[in-house]
């Protein structure tokens, strides 16, 4: 057996210290990582974009705001469409619930009052890219967020958002949704395999189509009634639905029901599409399940009992 001797031992390790400071790595930093991600995704795709004042979001105006100017302190409807910069998350379908908010451009990373927290005014906040940079409604832009500023490290696995995803947003900011939302119910109507031609709209802007005009008693805006129903979102997805589900159409339901169901007599069934503002507005519904400012899809028979 050869013992080791003090010199070898040293000399051992001295080799180890050489050969590790030789593998050394150098790691960027998240910010470092995020900063140059973004950088590398502008010039990929050739964007002309502005830094916004000494932050890390970029911003290009897309479309010049023709509507009033934004109020911060007010609520607007938004539809945006966003994607990670790697393109492993892209939600470009206005048709979801998940791409509209309001409530003082909700939901952005620093606050809002539809999610319970506060509005926070700072420095490179994104509604204040909105607001100083497209300053009035009606416009489009767009704007590059790292991913420190949004969802982090993390990601959000349950929305297919991967980690550290700088994420690359075109934001609409709306004046008169009315129009916009006109357009969206003509997109559900054909989404639907349905022909916008044998549905009839009505001034408040809901498009209903008689399936069954029914045999029974007429129905009234007062009148309580049976029904089964079914109610899709926008892009097809049923919300809810139910059988023999009693009503009252005088203030127990959305004000579309009122108007739309008194259209068929108790036994009879009904199609229509109704725009927000004639069902849970920008407020969405006390529980949750109804985003904010949603064009519904209901379906409608009335039991003849």
């Amino acid at each position: 057996m050869i013992k080791s001797t003090p010199c070898i031992v040293a000399i051992g390790i001295a080799a180890i210290a050489l050969s590790m400071g030789c593998q050394k790595k150098e790691y960027q930093s998240f910010e470092e990582l995020d900063n140059a991600n973004i950088r590398e995704y502008i010039q990929k795709n050739n964007l002309t974009v502005h830094q916004y004042k000494e932050t890390d979001l970029f911003y290009q105006v897309l479309e010049e705001g023709t509507g009033d100017p934004i109020d911060y302190t007010k609520t607007y409807p938004i539809v945006y469409t966003v994607k990670s910069l790697d393109g492993t998350y892209n939600s470009a379908d206005t048709l979801s619930a998940n791409n509209r908010y309001a409530a003082f451009f909700g939901y952005f990373p620093f606050g809002s009052s539809a999610a319970g927290t506060p509005t926070v005014e700072r420095t490179g906040d994104f509604k204040e890219v909105i607001r100083e940079v497209l300053q009035k409604a009606n416009g489009k832009v767009r704007i590059i967020v790292p991913s420190r500023l949004m969802y982090g490290r993390n990601g959000v696995p349950s929305r297919g958002i991967p980690p550290n995803a700088s994420l690359d947003y075109v934001v609409t900011v709306h004046n008169n949704f009315a129009d916009y939302e006109d357009g969206v119910i003509h997109q559900m109507i054909a989404s639907a395999s349905l022909n916008v031609d044998d549905f009839t709209k009505t001034e408040d802007k809901i498009y209903y189509h008689i399936i069954e005009q029914g045999d029974g008693d007429a129905i009234t805006a007062d009148s309580t009634v049976t029904v089964d129903y079914t109610l899709k979102s926008p892009n097809g997805t049923v919300l809810d639905s139910n059988t023999d589900a009693d009503f009252d159409l005088d203030g127990g339901v959305i004000s579309a029901w009122t108007k739309i169901v008194p259209l068929i007599n108790k036994g009879g069934k009904i199609r229509f599409f109704t725009p927000s503002t004639s069902a849970y507005s920008r407020a969405g519904s006390s529980d949750g399940r109804i985003a904010p400012f949603l064009s519904l899809d209901f379906e409608v028979e009335v039991k003849d009992e």
